[in-house]
């Protein structure tokens, strides 16, 4: 490995834990490595440009001459594989962190999505599924499942979720079980965990009306 690919690669290290901050904060199915390499790329260059504007603000507090704002040693001794700025990588690595928490509320507040909607521009909700969507809503804690392979409905509050192409996981707590037929009652279960496949499955939300009743809301 030569010296410049490795001065590269630690000149990359704010992208890249800025990419896996973010993908820890927010709903989305398994990037590609096209992907996962775009973003860290795109976060790196975005925090030295902030590094550079906290720079510049520095000196021109301190100089208040717009002719002597020194460049980050990253864009000038790009080329150079012998000179390393951990400083300026060090710095960077903090800006990302705090880039990656803004740009995750951002994505997970559908920021977005609503200047869009309300632009009239998109009506689009988000990246993520409407399985994700719906269970992540501040609305949604009991609900019922109903397993249609294996004729069971569970009733329990969501505590986690996530699923792939096929599978869809969920683990619900204060479990009540019934059959899926005729609702007769079977046994209660503090937790379990349910790992399913997506195209047997229902979900619904139990709504209470001002009688007392329940109506269901299905996705």
């Amino acid at each position: 490995m030569s010296e410049l690919t490795i001065k590269l690669i630690i000149i990359l290290i704010p992208g890249a834990l800025a990419t896996l901050i973010f993908g820890k904060l927010i709903l989305h199915k398994e990037w590609s490595s096209f992907r996962f390499v775009l973003y860290s790329i795109l976060f790196g260059v975005v925090s030295y440009l902030i590094l550079q504007l906290l720079n510049n603000g520095i000196n021109l507090c301190i100089s208040a001459d717009f002719n002597k704002l020194p460049e980050l040693t990253i864009w000038s001794n790009l080329n150079d594989a012998s000179l390393i700025p951990y400083k300026e990588v060090g710095f960077a690595s903090i800006i990302s962190i705090i880039i990656a928490f803004f740009v995750s509320m951002i994505e997970n507040k559908k920021v977005i999505n609503k200047i869009a909607g309300f632009l009239g521009v998109s009506e689009k909700y988000g990246d993520e599924n409407l399985y994700s969507m719906f269970l992540s809503s501040k609305n949604v804690e009991f609900i019922y499942l109903r397993d249609i392979k294996n004729q069971l409905t569970y009733h329990g509050w969501v505590k986690s979720f996530s699923e792939n192409d096929t599978i869809s996981e969920i683990r619900l707590c204060d479990v009540a079980v019934y059959n899926y037929t005729d609702s007769e009652f079977l046994y209660e279960v503090e937790e379990v965990y349910l790992s399913l496949n997506k195209q047997e499955i229902i979900i619904e939300l139990a709504k209470t009306k001002d009688n007392g009743e329940e109506e269901t809301e299905q996705e």
